[in-house]
């Protein structure tokens, strides 16, 4: 069976427990439970089995497109979620990764309704960006 070529699953691969963290903050945003798989990787956690369950559980889904989310570029949540991306890739899908993940980027990822993939990831990235704000001290 191919994969649904307008279909994405978006992916929390994080350090425990802010994926759930996250989770729930998309949910009362959104005020719906959004659809996302979190996978929360405690420090003993290994990568294989990481890797493993997520790619069956991906191909399952029959989603082309994959968007992957992680907190921290080149921890083990990251290397988890490249593991799945290159089996992933290796079977037709298209999976892309960004790291640094926030509630931003996760609510935008979720809503954005953008005709391909990569109008969506540039929103999701300028609205990541736009999220990041430093107010000065005021004087009184």
């Amino acid at each position: 069976m191919k994969p649904d070529p307008t279909a994405l699953a978006v992916v929390l691969v994080t350090h425990a427990p802010l994926g759930q963290a996250l989770y729930a903050c998309a949910q009362h945003v959104l005020a719906t439970p959004p659809s996302v798989r979190v996978a929360d990787i405690l420090p003993t956690d290994l990568p294989e089995p990481w890797i493993d369950t997520l790619v069956n559980e991906l191909r399952a889904q029959n989603k082309q497109h994959v968007l992957m989310l992680c907190d921290l570029y080149g921890s083990t949540p990251y290397h988890i979620a490249t593991g799945v991306q290159r089996q992933l890739c290796l079977k037709g899908f298209h999976v892309h990764l960004l790291s640094g993940v926030n509630v931003c980027m996760l609510v935008k990822a979720l809503t954005d309704a953008s005709p391909t993939m990569d109008e969506r990831i540039q929103n999701i990235l300028h609205s990541t960006h736009r999220g990041i704000v430093h107010q000065a001290p005021t004087v009184s």
